[in-house]
């Protein structure tokens, strides 16, 4: 009895963090990383990205695309765990860098939110040392835009055309890790905006 009083209590708390996400998602996405088109072509485009500081969390993963253990720690980090004790309000996109462990079939994975311009200077550190700071350097990647809620399985399909197709048309890119690229809350039904980068080399 008292297991499943603990189950269903545990099930309460993780339904009111979702609901706590989806609003702050759906209400404070205050600012886009910014960056500039460099080129366009007919199925992707080249973008270029300036430095700046995101907070980031590593993971082994058997499915790149499932990171939720990535996501709370960070979501908590902007929700005021962190030594100024500020939130921070949330930021798109959210990505998500995979590399396959040849080896062992798995994904090494790097979740980071982008902090927005006003935390840029001076981040908050966070409490959990398993989040780290980061200054990504400034940088050009390939991109590809598709809306939907994807599978994991579309996730995958449409990460290996992507591959393919600068496999053939840009020979400076590195195939060797591709970035997932979310907009939006989970909920968002419709105009959602999902994305698969290449960085350049």
């Amino acid at each position: 009895m008292r297991l499943l009083t603990a189950s269903f209590y545990l099930l309460a708390m993780q339904l009111v963090l979702l609901q706590v996400v989806e609003t702050q998602i759906r209400e404070n996405v205050s600012e886009i990383a910014p960056y500039t088109v460099v080129k366009e072509a007919q199925t992707y485009e080249e973008r270029s990205y300036p430095s700046a500081h995101w907070i980031c969390h590593n993971a082994t993963l058997q499915d790149p695309s499932m990171s939720v253990d990535s996501f709370w720690p960070l979501f908590g980090y902007i929700s005021g765990a962190n030594i100024d004790g500020v939130s921070i309000p949330m930021t798109a996109p959210v990505t998500v860098r995979a590399e396959e462990d040849k080896q062992t079939g798995s994904w090494n994975t790097k979740m980071c939110f982008y902090l927005p311009e006003a935390h840029q200077e001076n981040p908050p550190i966070p409490y959990n040392e398993d989040l780290q700071l980061v200054m990504r350097n400034a940088m050009n990647v390939f991109a590809r835009r598709i809306g939907g809620n994807l599978t994991t399985e579309e996730w995958a399909t449409f990460a290996n055309d992507l591959k393919t197709t600068l496999a053939t048309e840009e020979p400076t890119a590195d195939l060797s890790a591709y970035y997932i690229v979310g907009y939006d809350s989970p909920s968002k039904a419709t105009d959602r905006r999902n994305e698969v980068w290449f960085k350049k080399t």
